[in-house]
């Protein structure tokens, strides 16, 4: 088995980032030889010193799919990347005022105003910063962003999904996507055991073997799932729903 898992709002509480309700199931994967692979929005740069924080080494997918690292060492690796930051940049300068103005970009903002919307420390609100093949950004009107958007980035290869802070500008690889060409990668694959909480988890937790939708107090991410799914779906949100559906598949598993 390998276990893939969102981060914030998953194993990660949303407002505090701590991860101590999940450390007993994070143990219990541990000690069965079962790896943990991060799949999230964040950067490297974030991830680098999250993974030794979570006990964690080996692949990692970042930035929702947009970046890939297969090997131990995700900070020192070249990474798989299919789509530069600076094609994402050249996207937006090319869109017109009506769809560019109601959209704050990372881009847009100062470390200080980055910290202030993620609630992030300034030094990891710099490495929030760090993107290499994704753009956040915040909707500033009401209702989502339209189709046109969607439609103008899509002629530069790019998508827009939603997490769960932040709308993202992305490649084309999901992280449903990410996910198989990391388990493509492996001699024999692997079962894959999937966590996440937001719209943008939908699509890999819906391929997994097994997979567990984490509560969202944010968003109804249940309301997109389709009918006669198998998800898991947790009592609890944030680590202690991550806890309680590695519980609960560990059980199934092995009794």
């Amino acid at each position: 088995m390998v276990v893939f898992t969102d981060l914030d709002g998953t194993l990660l509480d949303h407002d505090t980032y701590s991860f101590a309700p999940a450390q007993p199931a994070l143990a219990a994967l541990a000690a069965r030889a079962i790896p943990v692979v991060p799949v999230t929005s964040k950067t490297r740069a974030e991830l680098a010193p999250l993974m030794a924080q979570l006990g964690l080494s080996g692949a990692a997918i970042a930035e929702n799919g947009g970046v890939i690292m297969h090997a131990a060492s995700p900070s020192d690796t070249k990474p798989d990347i299919p789509v530069t930051r600076q094609t994402i940049t050249a996207a937006l300068d090319a869109l017109p005022t009506d769809l560019r103005s109601p959209m704050q970009c990372f881009q847009d903002m100062d470390i200080g105003q980055i910290a202030a919307v993620t609630g992030l420390s300034p030094d990891d609100a710099a490495r929030a910063a760090a993107r290499e093949a994704s753009e956040p950004f915040l909707w500033r009107k009401s209702g989502p962003p339209p189709a046109t958007l969607s439609e103008a980035l899509a002629k530069y290869g790019l998508c827009v999904t939603r997490g769960g802070r932040f709308f993202h500008i992305v490649p084309p690889r999901d992280k449903a996507a990410a996910i198989a060409t990391v388990l493509a990668a492996r001699q024999t694959r692997p079962q894959s055991w999937v966590l996440g909480d937001g719209p943008n988890d939908v699509s890999m937790l819906l391929a997994a073997d097994r997979g567990a939708l984490i509560a969202n107090a944010h968003i109804d991410t249940q309301a997109l799932l389709p009918a006669g799914h198998c998800l898991y779906i947790s009592r609890q949100s944030g680590p202690a729903g991550w806890h309680e559906a590695i519980v609960a598949f560990l059980q199934a598993e092995f009794g």
